[in-house]
């Protein structure tokens, strides 16, 4: 089982958990999978001071979850019908 990795305080990996969560909600992958993009997507951050907390509980789950499968340049705020998820793994 796929665990998350990014450091972060507990208020911002129990909202990384709830984005995973609604990843596979949103999407047809796993719960290891979504745990997995978040990683990756985050592995250079950390969410340890208040500021960057903010910054991650500024965004709705849902924006996070889009951002993390579609990628950063998709635009997918512009409509999802013809988007392909990043690639995995």
């Amino acid at each position: 089982m796929t665990e998350l990795s990014v450091s972060g305080t507990d208020e911002a990996l129990g909202y990384l958990e709830e984005i995973a969560r609604g990843m596979i909600f949103l999407f047809p992958i796993t719960l290891d999978e979504a745990r997995g993009r978040i990683n990756r997507e985050f592995k250079d951050r950390a969410f340890l001071t208040e500021i960057e907390v903010n910054v991650l509980l500024h965004e709705e789950q849902d924006t996070w979850a889009k951002h993390v499968y579609y990628g950063r340049e998709s635009c997918w705020w512009l409509g999802e019908d013809d988007l392909e998820p990043q690639p995995w793994p």
